[in-house]
């Protein structure tokens, strides 16, 4: 059974532990090889997080990626209430 909160990768968990938690959720979905999702708060896209992949880093560099793209966006005080 997987741990709950942290990823099991060591890259993965770090990159995840450094996105800014006011722009960015961290999703635990536990399906299939699925882990979570990182979901940004002010579009409301989102990128799949794997909880084996054959290469961490490159997961941890497209999560990183991710929040680079979308540093910008901040979300509305009603997507903050929901």
């Amino acid at each position: 059974m997987p741990s709950k909160g942290r990823h099991p990768k060591k890259a993965i968990a770090d990159a995840l532990a450094d996105l800014d938690r006011n722009v960015f959720s961290v999703e635990e979905i536990h399906r299939g090889h699925r882990w979570g999702r990182v979901v940004c708060k002010g579009c409301g896209e989102s990128v799949a997080v794997f909880s084996t992949p054959r290469v961490p880093e490159n997961i941890a560099a497209h999560i990183g990626q991710f929040a680079l793209e979308h540093a910008g966006h901040r979300p509305t005080d009603e997507q903050e209430e929901s």
